[in-house]
């Protein structure tokens, strides 16, 4: 019996594609939860393909090409940004050739860049996309339920991954709700704090309202705290300062998803603070 059920195990695990879903990394400390963690985290889960969100890799304020190749350096597959997509002037030199980073799928045409990823894994057809919600954004968009269903219309895929950036819980909730069962897995990214709400929508789609905050702890959103609390109390405007010493966070999720049969079989929320 214990052969055997060592063996359905082993036969369980080879069917598996472990997911690790990876949410914003905030510039050096960010960066530093990366290069000191993620492949501890890589190896001793079994990971096998991990989607990062970069949009403020680069000191909390766009991304540039050599922080986009130190990810792919660190193992990640897809790299996503979000509002702050092109706030780093270097993102023009390098986003159209640039093969594994995508844009929100919803902003309008002729914007640089893509939306979506397709690859192979294994015998595996992975699409990893990214929309951007509108409620609370200030950036011009086209409906993400919209341009998500052409999407689903216009690939063929036995595994789609969505990155929602997005402000609104309601939003991301409704776009979860709506495509139950067509996406795979649907993480929110964007507002920096890891929700408590992971869990398996009544159709089979992997659901987390915000996936958290790669960088530092006990700044406000990654920054320094002083500034915002002027802002708040003021009105006025200030400079955001990002945090660059004390404790730091590394957030995101683990999904094991069935090869096979393309469901989520178990999923573990990361969150590893130092």
């Amino acid at each position: 019996r214990n052969s055997s059920s060592r063996s359905s195990s082993l036969e369980r695990e080879k069917n598996l594609m472990k997911i690790l879903l990876i949410g914003d990394i905030f510039g050096t400390m960010g960066r530093e939860m990366i290069k000191e963690n993620l492949e501890e985290i890589r190896t001793k889960k079994g990971i096998q393909f991990i989607v990062a969100n970069g949009e403020n890799i680069a000191h909390g304020n766009g991304i540039t090409n050599n922080y986009y190749k130190f990810l792919l350096d660190n193992h990640v597959n897809i790299v996503t940004l979000g509002n702050h997509s092109f706030a780093n002037h270097d993102v023009f030199n390098f986003i159209d050739d640039a093969k594994n980073l995508i844009r929100p799928l919803n902003m309008p045409s002729g914007v640089p860049g893509k939306g979506y990823v397709t690859l192979k894994y294994n015998q595996l057809t992975v699409t990893v996309f990214q929309v951007m919600g509108r409620t609370f954004m200030s950036t011009p968009l086209d409906c993400p339920f919209k341009k998500t269903e052409e999407l689903l219309n216009s690939t063929n895929s036995d595994i789609y991954i969505c990155d929602f950036h997005g402000e609104a819980t309601s939003e991301k909730i409704a776009f979860a709700n709506y495509f139950d069962g067509r996406i795979n897995i649907v993480v929110g990214t964007h507002t920096h704090v890891q929700t408590n709400d992971a869990r398996i929508l009544p159709k089979g789609t992997m659901y987390m309202t915000d996936l958290g905050m790669t960088g530092p702890l006990d700044g406000i959103i990654g920054v320094n705290p002083t500034p915002i609390i002027k802002r708040f109390l003021t009105g006025m405007p200030v400079r955001h300062i990002p945090m660059e010493t004390g404790p730091k966070q590394l957030n995101g999720l683990i999904v094991e998803i069935n090869e096979l049969t393309h469901k989520t079989t178990n999923f573990e929320i990361v969150n590893v603070v130092k």
